[in-house]
């Protein structure tokens, strides 16, 4: 489980390609963090970015075994995870995964060309039983990515080892306020995506929290940016959060967090309500789709995932 709860993710390289300029710039990134302080670095196969993350833990200097090193496989390796962090393996470089994740609950087909229904082999408790295999000298732990209630409620009663991370988008429009107590219970550590609220990847309004008035005004109580302070919001709630950036001035201010006080905390956790909710995933331009009418994220519904009922009630 990571020991910080300040970490930072790697962005994906440009069109999903590791141009050797964009290589460069991920190494230096991740390289600067590690020598401010950070020690837990988040990357996933998708990212194109697995081989500059090794690269920079070697480069560094900082000792491998102070650092946590997270990657997430595919949905197209649901089938044969061992294969998965082979690879995963080979482009970092390194003898160990920290933490292996697997990246959503949807399977694709083998050759990656089509979703598969949430009810299609390999189901997620299927590749899950597959995974705890994987756990030895080469995989320290196994945890999961964008899980809810529902998929943990079936996930949970099959499972020999209990995910040691679920990484999730949370942020103050989508706080995740049954979520985050759920799996603190069951001793899953919640790690929060978009803490900040989304960025370009994401059709919708991504910069809702950064440009929104009432964190404009917190964060200037505080003496901080906006990404600060929602950065410190998540972590006094007990979750661990990964901000994403390539300015080396932005990854040392990330990593200075504030104290927020009780009225400051209620204020954020309520802005759900007074400002509004937005679930970034829902506009993921990448992954959208449509079946029987109903619009999709890999082939699953809102009421697939878990994080809305029939009536549109959000349930996370």
């Amino acid at each position: 489980m990571p020991e910080k709860k300040i970490c930072t993710t790697v962005f994906p390289l440009n069109n999903g390609k590791a141009s050797t300029k964009s290589h460069i710039e991920v190494r230096d990134s991740i390289v600067h963090a590690l020598r401010s302080g950070y020690r837990l670095i988040d990357t996933a196969q998708s990212y194109k970015s697995e081989e500059a993350v090794g690269e920079a833990v070697r480069l560094s200097g900082i000792p491998r075994s102070e650092i946590t090193v997270i990657t997430k496989f595919w949905s197209h390796w649901h089938h044969d995870p061992a294969q998965a962090m082979q690879i995963s393996l080979d482009a970092l470089g390194l003898d160990y995964i920290d933490i292996f994740l697997m990246h959503w609950p949807c399977a694709f087909s083998p050759d990656g060309k089509e979703f598969l229904s949430p009810s299609a082999n390999p189901t997620y408790v299927e590749t899950w039983k597959l995974m705890e295999s994987c756990v030895g000298p080469r995989c320290k732990a196994i945890g999961v990515s964008n899980f809810t209630q529902k998929t943990l409620d079936i996930l949970l009663p099959a499972a020999s080892i209990i995910p040691v991370v679920n990484q999730v988008e949370l942020h103050a429009l989508n706080p995740g306020s049954r979520l985050v107590p759920y799996c603190h219970q069951k001793g899953i550590q919640i790690i929060s995506w978009s803490t900040m609220g989304g960025g370009p990847d994401f059709a919708s309004n991504g910069q809702a929290i950064i440009t929104n008035p009432l964190f404009q005004r917190i964060a200037a109580d505080n003496n901080c940016s906006t990404g600060v302070l929602a950065l410190s919001w998540a972590v006094q709630r007990g979750i661990s959060v990964i901000p994403k950036s390539s300015s080396l001035t932005r990854i040392e201010d990330n990593i200075k967090l504030v104290t927020l006080t009780e009225a400051e905390m209620k204020e954020i956790d309520q802005a759900q309500t007074t400002i509004g909710k937005l679930r970034l995933s829902d506009s993921i331009r990448s992954l959208a789709g449509e079946r029987d009418g109903q619009p999709t994220i890999m082939n699953w519904t809102k009421q697939d995932f878990g994080w809305e009922d029939a009536e549109g009630n959000w349930l996370t």
